[in-house]
């Protein structure tokens, strides 16, 4: 089984719409039809978007050929999604909530900002579930719209799945950028912590909010993450000093507690990656045991109820009748945290560098499911954040690879994770050793 639609020839790729442009054999205006034509055809039966405003996208696009040599910008003419968590000033930004669904923000939160100034185009604005936690909005999977796409960047994975756009932003505090990406059968990539700003996205859990990448190749994603780490600026040392030469790193399968509750096709997904990654030359040790995996996914979820009760006081206190029984029970949860609880993850926040360093040991990328499942039916939710909740809490760079289908249909996907700033060289291993056909 193949995603419902696929991107036209002149779309399928950033790279192809970046080269087209360049050359003079694309103009905006056919970016702009193929990709109203793709949404009127597609989002019908997938509900991936929360707002398009088309007369916004043309002005967007006379305003990017105003500028001097527009053509060779990193991102030119590339049209976007954005989810809605991320404040935009030309487009109602809801959270997922019925308490904004007139919010227009004064300006753009800094990521879609600095994608603009690359010359990218936000078309607009994808379904999120409430505050990206629990509550689903209307987007189904591309693949059978009967289940879930996954949570929380639900309408960004299903718009890239579906071809509508070839790139779109999402975002992750527990799995809501791995879990979609891999029930969507597409590439999702979260950053390590703090590499990309997170600025003008509605907080759910400040030390644990991170970006949420979305898209269809891995040259893709290598493009988008070049121009973004040029357009921030970013001088971190700390990352710098933990790159090494791609033939020097060693991979390793990752095992842990989550065993016996991973759906086979899963497993085997991970066993052919390592195949692959051996038949290419990777350096490969021996299987790895995630030690820590059960203390730092429960710390993980004590620390985002915490954070959560902190950020959604006042929603709390304003408007507590229009908040879903989701969001008011994890605002519970974290009120009646006791100081015990508090003193407990605080203490392993501090101590991330020994977590890190014993997890990875000997090894500098690590292999394990993306879920534990593929994606369940919509009555079920959106599906279980197990598998990335403790890699979250570290903050480490990690990435969704579309792996297969399982006996049903639905796709699979295998996790790959690096250190902490490690993150071109965890997008260039994949690359190299992990990505079939190569």
């Amino acid at each position: 089984m193949s995603p419902v639609n696929q991107a036209p020839k002149n779309l399928e790729s950033i790279t192809v719409i970046i080269e087209k442009v360049r050359r003079g054999t694309l103009g905006t205006d056919e970016i702009i039809d193929a990709t109203r034509s793709l949404i009127a055809k597609c989002d019908g039966d997938i509900k991936a978007w929360k707002a398009l405003d088309w007369d916004q996208v043309e002005e967007q696009y006379q305003e990017l050929m105003s500028r001097p040599n527009w053509q060779i910008l990193p991102l030119a003419a590339v049209p976007i999604a954005v989810k809605d968590v991320y404040d935009t000033g030309n487009f109602v930004t809801t959270y997922g909530s019925v308490i904004y669904q007139h919010h227009r923000p004064d300006s753009d939160a800094k990521l879609v900002a600095i994608l603009r100034s690359l010359g990218a185009i936000v078309i607009g604005k994808t379904v999120t579930t409430e505050f990206a936690y629990w509550q689903a909005g209307p987007t189904v999977n591309p693949y059978d719209h009967g289940r879930t796409p996954g949570g929380s960047s639900s309408g960004s994975a299903a718009a890239v799945a579906t071809g509508m756009v070839p790139f779109a932003l999402g975002s992750q505090t527990a799995a809501s950028t791995i879990r979609p990406a891999s029930y969507c059968g597409i590439i999702g990539f979260k950053p390590s912590f703090g590499l990309l700003p997170v600025d003008g996205v509605k907080k759910l859990a400040p030390s644990l909010d991170t970006i949420g990448l979305f898209v269809r190749s891995i040259d893709d994603l290598i493009v988008v993450v070049n121009a973004l780490l040029a357009g921030t600026g970013v001088n971190q040392p700390s990352f710098k000093s933990k790159l090494k030469p791609l033939p020097a790193l060693v991979l390793s399968t990752l095992t842990g507690s989550w065993d016996s509750q991973v759906a086979g096709a899963c497993i085997a997904a991970v066993a052919e990656c390592h195949s692959l990654a051996n038949a290419n030359g990777c350096k490969s040790g021996e299987v790895s045991e995630f030690v820590d995996f059960d203390k730092l996914t429960s710390d993980h979820i004590s620390l985002m109820a915490f954070e959560a009760a902190q950020c959604f006081s006042d929603e709390w206190q304003s408007a507590w009748d229009k908040l879903s029984d989701h969001m008011k029970a994890l605002v519970t949860e974290g009120q009646g945290l006791t100081a015990e609880a508090k003193v407990r993850f605080q203490k392993t926040q501090q101590q991330i560098d020994d977590y890190e360093d014993r997890l990875f040991g000997a090894s500098d990328i690590l292999i394990c499911p993306s879920t534990v499942d593929t994606a369940p039916v919509l009555a079920d939710g959106t599906g279980s954040p197990l598998m990335s909740r403790a890699f979250t809490l570290l903050g480490l760079p990690s990435l969704s690879l579309p792996y297969g289908l399982d006996a049903g249909g639905m796709p699979v996907g295998v996790q790959v994770v690096a250190r902490r700033g490690a993150d071109m060289s965890l997008l260039l291993f994949a690359k190299k050793y992990l990505i079939k056909g190569n």
